[in-house]
């Protein structure tokens, strides 16, 4: 290294300040922090001291931890954000057309009619810009944690590249030492197999950089979790009770990568899908699901609890997942907490609490059928049969989907 660029002893960093404070007082200008030297790599191998410094940063989590956390928040705040904008607006929508339906075509529009129009105009305007706004934003939060993680495997290759060149380096030293006769000339010179870690680190993250560039829309956010949880509910929110399913995650990019859902009917008649149709019921406990977990290998869920105890009784809690039919391999860790499945288990059982109202209607007007002349006995003998049979189909679909789960066990 040359004295230019050479370090300061301790009496001259204080003679150093000591001078820069006596021009300060003097009235001489204050001209900034003084210009660092270009980086100059290593001359030489890092010895294990430092090396072990190097990769203690792989190990030390907490510069990163609350980073990570604000991120994971980010998500979690966005996603809801997108639920409630859109819920607000599909509510208003429902509200006036309950409104509408009740004045009738003859009865002129009242003060409430107009008041829900005008927020509803004013939501119709607003909502699409917010949505958008949402899911740029939780794109951009995906960014970040895929640097970070870049940045997490560039530290893992500066540690092992600067192992490799430690490596090589005392080899070459073991080589020189047998080889006495050799001159001194034909050695090669140390500095020329080493790269020094800060080089290595920026080159690693540079490559990252460049290859998460060239990646589609698809390949940055259709294959991420945290977006694929985000456009579920996006869309859970605008489409949810009229039943469509979400689309193919290669179609959401399709319209100039806007990945955008629109709250009116597609355009596009060949996207029109059917009604989607779902089970409440955990298919291990046959209970009504409250805390639905769902794989990420193969979408089939399940109540948290019955599953995480399948799990624990089967070999290195891994198996092939219960659900009649699939022959995935699913652990622990391929399950997340479901509140798109969530909502949609409520909406299903508010939709049954209403159609029993109605049947407890039809019930005690005998259904639109003579009742002259059937005692009260009758009455509550037909209901109790009526009962009975519910029951029972009940019971024989519960014992048949247990079945079918201890043969697909067994096979």
């Amino acid at each position: 290294m040359s004295s230019r660029n050479r370090l300061l002893t301790g009496s001259e960093r204080n003679r150093a300040r000591h001078g820069a404070s006596s021009r300060a007082t003097s009235g001489t200008p204050n001209r900034g922090p003084a210009q660092l030297p270009e980086y100059e790599p290593p001359s030489f191998p890092l010895d294990i001291s430092s090396r072990n410094a190097l990769a203690r940063l792989l190990t030390t989590e907490r510069d990163t931890k609350k980073y990570e956390e604000h991120l994971r928040q980010s998500i979690t705040l966005l996603t809801n954000s997108v639920r409630d904008i859109n819920d607000k607006h599909v509510k208003r929508r429902e509200t006036l057309r309950v409104i509408r339906e009740k004045r009738g075509d003859e009865k002129e529009k009242g003060d409430r009619e107009r008041a829900e129009e005008k927020a509803l105009l004013l939501l119709k305007d607003e909502v699409p810009g917010l949505t958008e706004q949402c899911d740029l934003a939780v794109r951009d939060v995906i960014d970040l944690k895929i640097e970070l993680e870049d940045e997490r495997t560039a530290l893992q290759e500066m540690v092992n590249r600067v192992e490799v060149e430690s490596a090589n380096a005392a080899r070459r030293r073991q080589e020189g030492q047998g080889d006495n006769d050799d001159d001194d000339e034909d050695m090669a010179d140390p500095a020329d197999d080493v790269t020094g870690p800060l080089r290595i680190l920026k080159d690693a993250k540079a490559r990252a950089a460049e290859d998460y560039a060239t990646r589609t829309l698809y390949e940055r956010y259709g294959l991420n979790n945290d977006y694929v949880g985000f456009k579920g509910m996006w869309h859970d929110a605008v489409h949810g009770a009229d039943g469509k399913p979400l689309p193919d995650a290669s179609k959401w990019f399709t319209q100039g990568g806007g990945g955008r859902n629109n709250n009116e009917d597609d355009e596009d008649e060949d996207l029109v899908v059917a009604e989607e149709h779902i089970s409440i019921h955990c298919p291990l406990s046959m209970v009504v699901m409250q805390d639905p977990y769902t794989s990420r290998k193969c979408k089939h869920t399940f109540e948290k609890a019955a599953i995480l105890e399948f799990l624990k009784s089967q070999p290195e809690q891994q198996a092939q997942c219960p659900q009649t039919g699939c022959s995935k391999e699913v652990s622990k860790d391929d399950f997340y907490a479901d509140q798109v499945m969530l909502r949609k288990i409520q909406r299903a059982q508010a939709s049954n609490s209403r159609y029993d109202v109605e049947d407890d209607d039809d019930d005690d007007d005998g259904s639109g059928a003579d009742v002259t002349g059937v005692d009260d006995a009758d009455v509550s003998m037909q209901m109790t049969k009526h009962r009975q049979v519910k029951s029972s189909r009940g019971r024989d679909r519960g014992r048949e989907l247990i079945e079918n789960i201890e043969n697909s066990i067994g096979d």
